[in-house]
């Protein structure tokens, strides 16, 4: 009963760290059946990169597929891709079309898009 207990209580805590993580993320896809449900979500910004890479954060789109039961975050993996250098000077203006061909069909937009 109380490892019951503890595999609840992880699962809860592991549930509220993801939704506080997905906070500042935007979802650009739902699909659901029945209580299961898939998102995609979408974050643009500034990230920081392996230090032998470069040492300062370049610009890069962040694409997060969240797997749900009964609305409950479960699972997540997540993809980025660079954009070009001038892509920080206009955030707010990159829309989600403008790189969805660099991501694989299971992070766009549309599913099977050509």
């Amino acid at each position: 009963m109380m490892i019951a207990m503890l595999v609840l209580m992880a699962l809860a805590l592991r549930a509220f760290y993801l939704e506080a993580w997905l906070a500042s993320s935007v979802p650009i896809r739902k699909d659901r059946r029945g209580c299961l449900g898939v998102e995609v979500r979408r974050r643009v910004g500034m990230h920081e990169i392996p230090g032998h890479v470069s040492e300062f954060p370049v610009p890069r789109e962040e694409r997060i597929r969240v797997s749900r039961l009964l609305g409950i975050a479960l699972w997540h993996d997540e993809m980025s891709v660079a954009l070009p250098s001038t892509a920080c000077e206009c955030f707010e203006n990159i829309a989600p079309q403008d790189f969805d061909r660099q991501f694989p069909d299971w992070l766009r937009l549309a599913r099977h898009s050509a």
